[in-house]
């Protein structure tokens, strides 16, 4: 079973504490390995832009490694909204609901910044595709996915009263989206449903597992939805069609127009 060092925050070093031997086995208080040890700290105590100005002052091939870059995604999904525990938890407890709202509960209530789910995305593609990276970075690279996914959704479909309430903030608000805007959706998805495989039902619940994968399969069966984008660039009308869709039905999304799951119907859901 994955591992979650980094994803769920349980590293090693808080059995050891934050006494000054553990920077003097480390070296310097300004080399690399004790400014991570310290950007970890700030991530563990959610203080995330603390982080981030930490990490910057790491040396160029310090900031280049795998591990710091881990922990650079870890502080931006903090500060879109995202606390992997609480998000984990609430994923894998739910046993009703659609893909879209399951994905956008754990966000109700919180003040999000769909930007900053992104960045994490774009530093862990940084590392390399899903066939370069190790299978924990593969996996929190489709929760990240699934965050910016709720997040963007929530903030841009629910936000009244302030930080959302559950419900979508007028009738078919998401065919309304502005490209910037459901782009973060599609993108969210992208990574998401491409490394889907890497998550199982201990994290996800099966449940919410089912519910998921049914949602990628839907979109993957609409002809000319490629539902695995995670460049921007390769972002088309038909695929924005295909998300906004999904997203304005009772099956997949947050709307109202019941398609019964037929692919045929769900082109339809948006006029």
């Amino acid at each position: 079973m994955i591992q979650f060092r980094y994803l769920l925050f349980l590293t090693i070093f808080v059995a050891f504490g934050c006494t000054e031997n553990i920077f003097s086995e480390l070296g310097s208080k300004s080399s690399d390995e004790s400014l991570l040890f310290e950007a970890k700290q700030f991530v563990n105590q959610q203080d995330y832009q603390a982080a981030i100005d930490t990490v910057a002052r790491m040396s160029t091939q310090g900031q280049a490694q795998p591990s710091t870059k881990e922990i650079l995604a870890s502080a931006h999904g903090g500060i879109c909204g995202l606390n992997f525990i609480n998000f984990v938890d609430s994923i894998s407890s739910q046993t009703t609901g659609t893909a879209f709202n399951i994905v956008a509960a754990p966000f109700i209530g919180i003040a999000v910044s769909p930007d900053d789910c992104l960045t994490a995305l774009n530093i862990l593609q940084s590392i390399g595709d899903t066939n370069v990276r190790t299978a924990d970075q593969n996996a929190m690279a489709s929760l990240i996915g699934m965050s910016l996914m709720g997040t963007a959704t929530r903030f841009y479909t629910d936000d009244t009263p302030a930080n959302g309430d559950g419900t979508q903030d007028a009738v078919g608000v998401s065919c309304g989206l502005t490209n910037s805007q459901v782009d973060h959706i599609v993108l969210g998805f992208g990574f998401m449903s491409k490394n889907f495989s890497y998550l199982t039902s201990t994290t996800l619940g099966s449940s919410s597992q089912t519910t998921l994968d049914e949602v990628i399969t839907t979109c993957q069966a609409i002809a000319g939805a490629n539902c695995e984008i995670t460049d921007p660039a390769l972002i088309t009308a038909p695929i924005r069609d295909t998300i906004k869709d999904l997203m304005n039905t009772s099956d997949f999304g947050v709307g109202t127009v019941a398609t019964g799951g037929d692919p045929m119907l769900i082109g339809g859901s948006c006029p």
